[in-house]
């Protein structure tokens, strides 16, 4: 395989900078939202012309973020993870007495949450977190147990393997 040319390489690492600066754009949005910004201050804030613009450059860089995510899921194997902590995420939510069902039961709710939408580390480090609060749980409906199961077997699957002796 052939190196990379400087210039491949810098091009390379302004693609990966645009990523970051709309990662960081997207959570710059969220947060004025989350803390009572209207659109339209949204969009003056970016030096857009309407709120409505505002909310397609949202859409917009949520969609982006979730393509990369989906690729280095793909690249790194851990798309049944993604999708076993999406799946015990909905079952949780679907559950109107969960966060009463154990102690810890409202902390994994969270700790899902912050996974669904997580890099390749995270997911992993926020499922297996998950996964050992779940450990302590006494009976779970059939649903969520099964969700829990998949979950722990989908860890298992993307846990790397050791090498030492």
């Amino acid at each position: 395989m052939r190196p990379a040319s400087p210039i491949a390489a810098e091009l390379a690492a302004i693609a990966a900078a645009r990523d970051a600066l709309d990662d960081r754009e997207l959570a710059a949005i969220d947060a004025a939202r989350r803390s009572g910004s209207t659109w339209a201050e949204v969009a003056t804030a970016l030096g857009l012309a309407s709120r409505q613009a505002a909310e397609q450059r949202r859409r917009r860089l949520a969609a982006a973020a979730r393509s990369r995510r989906h690729r280095q899921d793909a690249r790194y194997g851990l798309s049944p993870l993604r999708a076993a902590v999406l799946a015990l995420a909905a079952a949780i939510e679907a559950d109107r007495r969960w966060d009463g069902r154990f102690p810890r039961a409202g902390l994994v709710r969270q700790t899902l949450a912050g996974a669904r939408e997580a890099e390749a580390g995270p997911l992993f480090a926020l499922s297996a977190q998950a996964a050992t609060d779940l450990a302590t749980a006494g009976p779970l409906p059939p649903r969520i147990r099964a969700a829990v199961t998949e979950l722990r077997s989908a860890l298992r699957a993307a846990a790397p393997v050791s090498t030492s002796r």
